[in-house]
Formats: C-alpha cells, structure tokens, sequence
C-alpha cells in the first residue's frame, strides 16, 4: 500500500512521542501480544519479537528511521507504536501494533498519523507498507489514513 503525504495536524496528544533507543526492549513484548492470535501469528515467541525489534532499529529492513518512528505511551508503559525505515530509497512502515489491552482507543492511528507528519515535515512525499489483506482492522487502519492498494 502507499499514500502520498501532506500536511497534517502535528498534534497528535501528549500521549504520542518519538522512539528513544531505551523503547527496544519494551517493544519487543507489546509486538508479541499484540500479533499474538491473530493472521499475521506465526507462532513466534516472545523473543523473537523482540528479536524483531532489534533487527528492524539495526536496519535488516532498510535504514531505520528514529525520529520518524513514534510510540504511544500510557503512564511509563509502551501501548502501541509504529516503526518507519527506508526501504529502496522509500520511507516504509515496518511494523505498526499495539498491545491487546490499549485497542480500539485510536493510538495505532495518532502514531501514524505523527510518523506520517514528521516524514512529510522533513521533506518526504510518500510511505509505502505491506500488509495481510486478511487483517481487517490493519486493511481499515490504513484506508482509513489514505493509504491505497497497489499492484504488485
């Protein structure tokens, strides 16, 4: 999928905040729960989603983007986040989740919306991401944020 950025409301509440380097470990167990049981769970353990994590901040999937990538916050804890490389020259999406408890509360969507700013505010004009088209509320997510279907 891909959308074309633009500007946008750069207040996303102050519950939104850029990744910091100390996330990593955090996110590794909210990316576990959160795909746990459903399409896209392949029976991954707890550490390989951590182990995930990692490989996507040291840049297995295209130079990791720290500034664009944004968490959600509740308290001291991680609830959700959305993860932003640069794939084939392309800001590209990751990983975008967000743990089991905190659905449903629009924090998937404030966290994109707050990557997609923040590209478009450093001069990109388009995000790129795959997704399960068997993933309902993913598919719902991103049409929703402007994102359209591409051939492949």
């Amino acid at each position: 999928m891909r959308v074309e950025l633009g500007a946008l409301d750069r207040s996303h509440g102050p519950n939104i905040r850029t990744f910091e380097p100390d996330d990593v470990r955090a996110l590794g167990a909210v990316m576990y729960h959160a795909y746990l049981g459903t399409v896209d769970y392949d029976g991954e353990t707890l550490e390989q989603a951590a182990a995930e994590v990692v490989k996507t901040v040291e840049g297995a999937y295209g130079q990791f983007m720290p500034a664009c990538s944004k968490v959600a916050v509740d308290g001291d804890s991680i609830v959700s986040a959305t993860l932003i490389t640069r794939f084939q020259d392309t800001p590209f999406v990751a990983f975008t989740f967000t743990d089991p408890a905190f659905s449903r509360r629009g924090l998937a969507q404030r966290c994109m919306q707050a990557a997609m700013s923040e590209l478009f505010a450093r001069g990109e004009r388009e995000l790129r991401l795959l997704v399960t088209l068997a993933n309902a509320p993913a598919v719902k997510l991103y049409t929703g944020l402007g994102f359209k279907l591409e051939s492949p």
